[in-house]
């Protein structure tokens, strides 16, 4: 699965920009909603007006940020001459066929469209694209959508709220109150298709009646079938219990909390796991020897470090070493 967060996207737009620099466009619309934040950064960094597509169909007056305007661009919407239709992806190209059909027929702008990211068969449906990223493909700022949830696992703690303070998860009264009163932090827009937390069972009634005061549906909660916060910590089963409900499922989509849980359980499962505490997409196998493994993190490091040293540099401490021997 390919994976996009949104510094990959500031960064694949910068290294793009040329391609739209110097071309006479005057405006950039995008396509909410996912269109309109790469947009944004294209408007900016060509220095023009960005707008909505609904506001662009409409013919809004234009409400520039640069301040004085510069001569020759466009005071109202359709004045401009040439206009950039973005979005963030295209993939069967019916959005933005859409889109185009949206725009009245007697709007006078020629009209480019530009997606940051296309299949390499569906690059015929727009005038520009970036980068071709292939499906299966997830971004950054699609993932709480009830596309992306529907065919997901997701924890709780960490992701749906903050997680519960040393002094709060006492596994008893203290823990309680913070069930019943935690706060929201990553809300989901649609139904998620399973709920895979390291809380305990007896906690169920809580953590029920939590979700439903937040307006959170959902198919399954599975949770974990221990006496006691002691008992999890001796058997250490964190990331297992979740690897492994997620290995043996039909989901395909893992949102978790923290990076080296996500780690071990896109290892375990072989499945593409999300981490909230690192915006990563850790895949298994390959991934992630250097989170997992301390001792091939620094020599990483050190071989890193070591390519980085002028020669002469490496001949001098090799010298003054065997002068102390």
């Amino acid at each position: 699965m390919h994976y996009k967060s949104y510094g990959d996207l500031s960064e694949d737009i910068s290294a793009s920009l040329f391609r739209v620099q110097g071309k006479g466009y005057d405006l950039v619309v995008g396509i909410p909603r996912s269109g309109m934040i790469p947009a944004s950064m294209i408007a900016l960094g060509l220095h023009i007006d960005v707008m909505g597509l609904p506001d662009f169909i409409a013919n809004q007056t234009l409400k520039t940020r640069l301040g004085r305007k510069r001569e020759g661009l466009p005071s109202a919407t359709w004045d401009a001459k040439k206009v950039l239709l973005v979005d963030d992806s295209v993939l069967t190209g019916r959005t933005m066929q859409e889109a185009l059909s949206a725009i009245p027929s007697d709007c006078p702008c020629r009209i480019d469209t530009l997606a940051i990211y296309t299949s390499s068969d569906a690059y015929q449906h727009v005038n520009i694209s970036f980068y071709t990223l292939e499906s299966p493909r997830v971004f950054q700022w699609n993932l709480f959508t009830p596309s992306m949830l529907s065919q997901a696992c997701v924890d709780i703690d960490g992701v749906l709220c903050v997680d519960p303070t040393d002094h709060q998860n006492d596994d008893g009264e203290k823990y309680i109150a913070f069930l019943n009163n935690a706060t929201p932090l990553f809300l989901p827009a649609g139904r998620i298709g399973c709920l895979v937390t390291n809380r305990l069972e007896k906690y169920r009634d809580q953590t029920e009646a939590w979700l439903k005061q937040q307006g959170i549906t959902y198919e399954r909660l599975v949770m974990l079938n221990l006496p006691s916060k002691e008992e999890r910590q001796r058997q250490g089963i964190h990331s297992t219990h979740k690897g492994m409900f997620y290995k043996n499922s039909e989901y395909t989509f893992f949102i978790e909390s923290d990076a080296r849980q996500a780690a071990s359980i896109a290892n375990i499962s072989g499945k593409a796991v999300y981490s909230c505490e690192d915006n990563r997409l850790y895949t298994g196998a390959e991934n992630d020897n250097l989170l997992t493994n301390g001792h091939g993190l620094l020599r990483t490091m050190k071989k890193k470090i070591a390519a980085y040293i002028p020669r002469t540099i490496k001949a001098a401490l090799k010298t003054k070493l065997r002068h102390k021997a």
